[in-house]
């Protein structure tokens, strides 16, 4: 039988889903700058699609704090604040510890061989000064760890987490952030589970999130000024 035709519903929430992805990116990468306003009627336009889809997509990015609506003013890129990174790199260090502390009972020669060789991947993006590829497989080296993990529901925060991380990530690549002994750190957490030793592996898991945010926040300090990143 022929693929029944989308319906209107469903091609609505196409389109959000769309509108959102590709915002949200803007918003990651700085694209869109915080402060900035979002114009629902420009963004309809470059989508072509109509002002409800957009919508939608806005007020669910507002719900998982990438824009801030206002009222009687509208829709704008959330702002950067050093006690949001605060938080979000905690709360991250915590997500990473747990998940590594599980992946330690679950893990297979072929998860740690893909570890290995994530890591190797992202010692050469470092050599290269790709800082884009760097920040790619920083990601993935935990998101591989989450998967080892099998908890979908923890796996989902976290990918959640990254995408706001991602943010005051861009910033410490443009002041060309020393980013050196994240290879080693990442070593370690990979023995640490090859050991299944869920004590250390959790340990070393919030120290690498942690080691790095302190030592990269005073960049953060300069850009953001104390206060929020307008």
């Amino acid at each position: 039988m022929p693929i029944p035709a989308a319906n209107q519903a469903e091609k609505q929430s196409s389109a959000k889903e769309k509108v959102y992805r590709q915002v949200a990116r803007w918003i990651i990468d700085g694209t869109m700058v915080p402060g900035e306003k979002l114009n629902e009627g420009e963004i309809a336009a470059y989508f072509s699609v109509s002002r409800t889809p957009v919508h939608e997509a806005l007020m669910l990015l507002a719900e998982h704090h990438f824009v801030e609506v206002l009222p009687s003013r509208g829709s704008f890129v959330s702002r950067l604040s050093l006690s949001e990174a605060d938080a979000i790199y905690e709360a991250i260090s915590a997500l990473n510890g747990v998940l590594t502390g599980l992946a330690c009972g679950k893990r297979t020669e072929e998860d740690l061989a893909d570890l290995e060789d994530i890591n190797r991947r992202f010692a050469a993006a470092l050599a290269a000064g790709d800082s884009e590829g760097v920040l790619a497989l920083d990601d993935a080296f935990h998101l591989r760890i989450a998967a080892v993990a099998g908890n979908p529901y923890l796996e989902k925060y976290l990918r959640q987490l990254q995408m706001h991380i991602t943010r005051f990530e861009h910033i410490f690549i443009r002041d060309e952030a020393d980013r050196q002994h994240s290879t080693q750190d990442h070593q370690g957490i990979i023995d640490a589970i090859r050991a299944r030793d869920k004590a250390e592996a959790n340990r070393l898991a919030e120290a690498n999130w942690l080691g790095v945010y302190r030592e990269q926040r005073p960049i953060l300090e300069k850009a953001i000024g104390g206060g929020e990143m307008m």
